[in-house]
């Protein structure tokens, strides 16, 4: 989005009036129109940031109330996407200022690279904002295309090679299929009579064979899924999905009647049946509209995800989600109660409601929030004749600029709601700003993080623990994952994504390794005694493949336990060995020239997958976890596992789903033809090899 009417919006945090209009002249004299304010009080700097837009802030580091890092985190928890230049008063100083996470540091007086500096950063700015601006027009594109297809009263359809890949309701519905999935891949020839097969592949190979052939229409005998039959007008075009050359297939039954195609037609309606509150298709258009005001600059709003917990224990008490019902009926009218202007209730899914605060002042939500805790934690539901106590946990996500998408403010949200289910329940947490937001302003943290892991190598404060690897439709094998984790007080554990982001670039990372390592294979050696088929996956960092001595280091090691490289798959992740290629490729291959076999974990998070698999020698594939939590809700991720999968069999490959959290994704992936699995769903993590992969049953 450019500027208002070329207008520069800058906001100078300065004591110095003469020095303020000195910047200001300087950018005037570059051309800009410049409409300045400037405040020298961190409360007024955070009410104008909530409350005004801006284009540009340029700070002094002379200002004894406002120092720089403070500053810069103020907008970083703001959310806000304003570039930040801070000018030095020498240039001793410069040096650590950079550290505290600005667009760049000049020093005062240097008028040229000012000008040159603020030119870059609103370019940066413009190409930013149109960005976000054009990805928005891009899913409300993609939006109502969807949406005229599931409106649709034609049955339509996308083929490849002759194979569903797509269908909306009405195809559904025409057919008597319940599920888009129980058509997936389905033969079009399958669903054609037998005496019609000869007549309906003569005219679709003449159309195939000619990109730029006209539509064309066929009329045959169809099969219904129940087997009875309908006399169809079939009609072939050439498209495009996602880039992919495909058919459409629109489908009329010449025999149905108007009455029964209007009944294909499903009336979207905005109130949830059970509760009376909005249902999640009027939130998620509530919450676009949300995200669509933020990145137009014009409100900012924030979103309250409300989780009632241990809800599968209590749905499972009270005898199921039907005898329910009435408790979440209160849970909404109690809710409802207390809602104030500016506040959108809805439910979002059985245990989950969410509210859209049109507010950015985070004290003011975050008491709104303790509110809506308190509502459901005073409140006992009576229930088929039970007493039962209930609490939620609260999530909240600020939705501003800089979040490009409802599905990243969803997703922020619902992690926040975890990690307060996580410390225990019935709390609220909020989002916290992003991890390279995080590392700009947190040094200081950063610092302590690597002296207590330091520590923790050298006097045994690490410890691991094992997650099984299960076989879906792969070789049978029994295989554990190999996880670190950090001692804290008493018996508390502290998983690696809350320490590993602070030491991730440094040498500490190749000593972790070598822990790991040292202690998995004495681990295993014993372990092996007993069950002598047992393989460990085993995680190596990037500086570890910088290490030419690594592979001696560790063929002595197995050596000294009586192992040998057959007993260890090592994985890295996909960016990290794409990163450091050369390194990676003959690291892989010095570890597979003593048996040892290689695999990439995160297998998805890199722009082209076919690329890493050409690049890399490598064994397995673990598809990333992103893609499999919640699969079963979720078309895109759906769409994307299937394909890393197809692929993955097509390289001869082995895949495995890592996060596999519910029933359904887990049932979804072995229909899908994934090899081996593992998550919550199916073990813990434990400090014991304890998995009976005899009696897998998966």
């Amino acid at each position: 989005m450019a500027r208002a009417e070329g207008i520069l919006r800058l906001l100078l945090v300065d004591d110095s009036l003469t020095d303020a209009d000195i910047i200001t002249n300087t950018l005037r004299g570059a051309g800009h129109a410049v409409r300045a304010s400037r405040y020298d009080a961190l409360a007024e700097i955070e009410q104008v940031l909530t409350s005004q837009s801006w284009d540009l802030v340029i700070c002094r580091d002379s200002v004894a109330t406002i120092p720089p890092r403070e500053l810069l985190t103020l907008i970083q928890r703001l959310g806000r996407d304003i570039p930040c230049i801070v000018l030095a008063s020498d240039q001793e100083s410069i040096e650590g200022l950079f550290a505290t996470g600005p667009q760049d540091v000049i020093e005062f007086g240097s008028n040229k690279h000012l000008q040159f500096a603020v030119e870059r950063e609103l370019q940066n700015l413009f190409m930013r904002r149109l960005s976000r601006r054009n990805e928005r027009a891009l899913r409300e594109s993609e939006k109502r295309s969807r949406l005229l297809l599931e409106s649709s009263r034609d049955a339509v359809a996308y083929m490849h090679e002759g194979m569903h890949i797509y269908v909306n309701n009405a195809y559904l519905t025409l057919f008597g299929y319940e599920e888009a999935e129980d058509i997936d891949g389905l033969p079009m020839l399958d669903m054609i009579m037998v005496d019609d097969h000869a007549k309906f592949k003569s005219i679709f190979r003449q159309f195939s064979e000619q990109s730029d052939t006209k539509p064309q229409t066929v009329t045959v005998q169809c099969l219904r899924e129940d087997g009875t039959e309908f006399t169809a007008k079939i009609e072939f075009s050439h498209t495009e999905v996602e880039g992919e050359d495909c058919t459409q297939v629109i489908i009329r039954d010449e025999q149905q009647t108007a009455t029964a195609l209007m009944a294909t037609q499903e009336l979207v309606l905005e109130e949830d049946l059970v509760t009376g509150l909005y249902n999640r298709e009027h939130f998620l258009d509530e919450l676009e509209n949300a995200v669509d005001k933020a990145v137009k600059d014009e409100t900012d709003s924030e979103l309250l995800y409300i989780k009632i917990d241990d809800f599968q224990a209590i749905k499972e008490s009270v005898g199921g989600l039907g005898a329910c019902d009435a408790m979440l009926q209160d849970v909404a009218n109690l809710l409802q109660k207390e809602l104030i202007e500016g506040e959108s209730l809805s439910r979002y899914s059985d245990q989950v409601y969410t509210v859209i605060v049109s507010n950015d002042d985070d004290k003011h939500v975050e008491q709104r929030a303790e509110i809506f805790r308190g509502v459901i934690d005073n409140y006992v539901s009576k229930t088929n004749g039970k007493s039962i106590d209930l609490h939620c946990s609260i999530g909240i996500c600020r939705i501003t600029e800089s979040v490009s998408s409802a599905d990243l403010v969803l997703d922020n949200a619902d992690k926040a709601c975890s990690q307060a289910q996580k410390e225990g329940g019935n709390r609220v947490v909020r989002h916290p700003i992003s991890q390279s937001e995080q590392d700009a302003s947190g040094e200081d943290e950063s610092s302590m993080w690597q002296d207590r892991i330091q520590k923790a190598i050298q006097n045994e404060g690490l410890c691991m623990h094992y997650q099984p690897i299960v076989s879906l439709h792969g070789e049978e094998q029994e295989l554990y994952d190999v996880l670190v984790r950090l001692k804290d007080e008493g018996d508390t554990l502290i998983t690696p994504d809350k320490f590993i982001h602070y030491i991730e670039q440094s040498e500490l990372m190749a000593d972790i390794d070598q822990w790991v390592i040292n202690h998995a294979l004495t681990s295993l050696a014993e372990h092996r005694k007993k069950y002598p088929k047992t393989r460990f996956f085993i995680r190596l960092s990037k500086q570890t493949l910088h290490k030419p001595e690594f592979v001696d280091w560790l063929c002595k090691l197995l050596n000294s336990h009586d192992l040998d490289g057959a007993a260890l798959v090592f994985e890295i992740s996909e960016t990290a060995a794409l990163e450091n290629l050369e390194d990676a490729k003959a690291t892989i291959s010095k570890l597979k020239s003593v048996g040892c076999e290689f695999g990439l974990e995160h297998f998805g998070s890199g722009l082209d997958f076919s690329h890493s698999l050409s690049q890399l020698d490598v064994d397995y594939l673990k598809i990333n976890g992103t893609f499999v939590e919640n699969m079963a809700k979720d078309s895109e991720n759906q769409a994307a596992v299937k394909a890393i999968i197809e692929m993955t069999k097509q390289a001869e490959k082995r895949s495995i789903a890592e996060f596999v959290s519910d029933a359904n994704s887990l049932a979804l992936l072995w229909r899908l033809g994934v090899d081996y699995a593992q998550g919550y769903y199916i073990h813990e993590p434990s400090e014991n090899l304890d998995y009976n992969f005899e009696d897998d049953d998966l």
